[in-house]
């Protein structure tokens, strides 16, 4: 008889764990859409800077861009904020300026160094900077930024095209 207790017991307990199971208010309900599912970049103008051993893009919304070189400009002049965050910028250039039109730019300065291992943060800030700035300026021909191919040029060789995706592995 007492085995026959414990098995109605173990029964009873677990109708009644099935029926608090149940019972627990959530109901089944079709599809929910949640709206459009995200893809791309964000369209504002993006500067990156390096930090630890990679780059970082630092998003600047409100800035009014009208060339290339501005936005080389805005590299050079690094928010206060950037420097608490742990980003720092190793881009040196002198004299410099940019050509190229649509999906290929082309900086040129003049005795830069473009070929050490030692420059390819530097090379990836500035690649990175300007295809994001190309598609910034460009953003009614939908140019991507990643379908922007960046050349260095030093005067003595050119380096590139070159891809921001490459430099952010």
């Amino acid at each position: 008889m007492s085995r026959f207790r414990t098995v109605a017991g173990a029964v009873a307990a677990a109708l009644v764990l099935a029926l608090v199971t149940a019972g627990c208010g959530v109901r089944p309900t079709g599809v929910v859409d949640g709206g459009e599912p995200a893809h791309g970049l964000t369209k504002d103008l993006r500067i990156y800077y390096v930090r630890g051993s990679g780059l970082q893009g630092v998003t600047r919304p409100g800035i009014s861009l009208q060339g290339l070189g501005g936005v080389l400009k805005l590299l050079a002049d690094m928010p206060a904020w950037a420097e608490e965050r742990g980003l720092v910028n190793l881009v040196q250039l002198g004299s410099y300026s940019t050509s190229g039109t649509g999906h290929r730019i082309t900086l040129h300065a003049p005795g830069a160094s473009f070929d050490s291992p030692r420059d390819r943060l530097p090379n990836g800030q500035l690649v990175c900077t300007l295809a994001r700035a190309q598609s910034y300026l460009h953003r009614d021909e939908a140019i991507r930024p990643d379908d922007v191919r960046v050349s260095l040029d030093n005067g003595e060789r050119t380096y590139g095209p070159y891809q921001c995706s490459q430099f952010l592995t």
